[in-house]
């Protein structure tokens, strides 16, 4: 069987369940994922745990020469079936070429053509995991919505503990260790660098934590913006390949991030998360409050969810109004000590 998903990283990783309900009902099946990097890079990790059983990547700007070695890998490996969660014209058409007798898609224009069951799920379902949970019905798939999981090995803890301690960090202190991501692919998901500030302040005073940032790729400058205010104060970290900041994810004791992928894979490590969502909404991209240690901060506006990458009303209250202490809380509340700046 073969799951596609070509883009966002968040995405794939909320399709996850998908893949283990598919398992499930499935006992022995082997399932094949197809998407591009940075999460074919994450899923590889997943092969050895056995999640997964092989992961083909569609490089960005692949031209026809390429198209054709992937499309033959893909026929080659007879899959029964293809479920495309993405359905844009190209994993469209790549689901179609690959010869399987059963290709499930959303019902999407001409597009619903090349599937044998084109499926239109209703707007009653909001969360993402249930979306794509439907996509699963024509296969016998008939499961609640579950976290997404991704598998770190005791090798990457290792690993991701001595990049930690080579960074400075000292993993063996009581105090408890708080990954910062300040980065965001638009301006209505990315908290002020003001506000991560105060959080940052807030989290060694109140908390005695040792906070730890993350930089992601293209990110540096939000990074660096928040290293010029509070200086020494903070453990800055490289950007690095995405298996392995899971990995450090997986040994911190909780995240604060922006509404993006480093989010999402900080919930699929099980590490307790707190989610900064702007324009997006909650209930659609962060269905894991009755899942864990997980909660959505942000401000609630009568604008808000707007879902546009630009703010319409040019003033991004949604996130400029969203106070550090109020985020302080959330952390507090998911590491179980309960409110601690009395902002609410």
């Amino acid at each position: 069987m073969l799951v596609t998903r070509l883009d966002y990283l968040g995405d794939v990783i909320l399709s996850l369940p998908l893949v283990h309900a598919l398992a499930a009902r499935w006992p022995g099946i082997e399932i094949d994922y197809l998407t591009r990097e940075p999460a074919a890079a994450l899923l590889r990790g997943e092969v050895d745990a056995g999640a997964i059983s092989r992961v083909f990547t569609l490089e960005r700007g692949a031209g026809f020469l390429d198209s054709l070695r992937l499309i033959l890998s893909l026929r080659r490996r007879r899959y029964r079936a293809v479920i495309d969660l993405y359905s844009n014209p190209r994993s469209a058409w790549l689901s179609w070429f690959t010869g399987a007798r059963m290709r499930v898609g959303g019902d999407r224009r001409g597009r619903r053509h090349l599937y044998t069951h084109p499926i239109r799920v209703g707007e009653e379902v909001r969360a993402a995991t249930e979306h794509h949970l439907r996509y699963g019905a024509p296969l016998g798939v008939d499961a609640s919505a579950t976290r997404p999981q991704l598998h770190i090995g005791a090798g990457e803890v290792e690993r991701a503990q001595e990049y930690l301690r080579h960074a400075g960090v000292d993993t063996e202190s009581p105090r408890p260790l708080i990954g910062i991501h300040p980065g965001g692919k638009w301006s209505v998901k990315r908290w002020p660098t003001g506000k991560f500030v105060e959080l940052v302040t807030l989290l060694r005073s109140r908390m005695d934590a040792t906070v730890v940032v993350f930089t992601g790729p293209g990110e540096e400058k939000h990074t660096e913006a928040l290293r010029g205010v509070v200086g020494d104060g903070v453990y800055t970290l490289d950007v690095m390949p995405i298996r392995d900041l899971a990995a450090v994810i997986s040994t911190l004791d909780a995240v604060v991030a922006c509404d993006g992928g480093v989010m999402h894979v900080s919930v699929a490590c099980g590490t307790p998360t707190v989610g900064i969502f702007g324009s997006a909404e909650p209930e659609v991209w962060f269905p894991y409050h009755d899942l864990g240690p997980f909660m959505a901060a942000f401000n609630p506006l009568p604008c808000r969810p707007c879902h546009r990458h630009q703010c319409p009303l040019g003033h991004t209250d949604c996130l400029n109004g969203l106070h550090a202490e109020r985020v302080l809380d959330d952390v507090a509340t998911v590491l179980g000590r309960g409110e601690v700046s009395g902002h609410r």
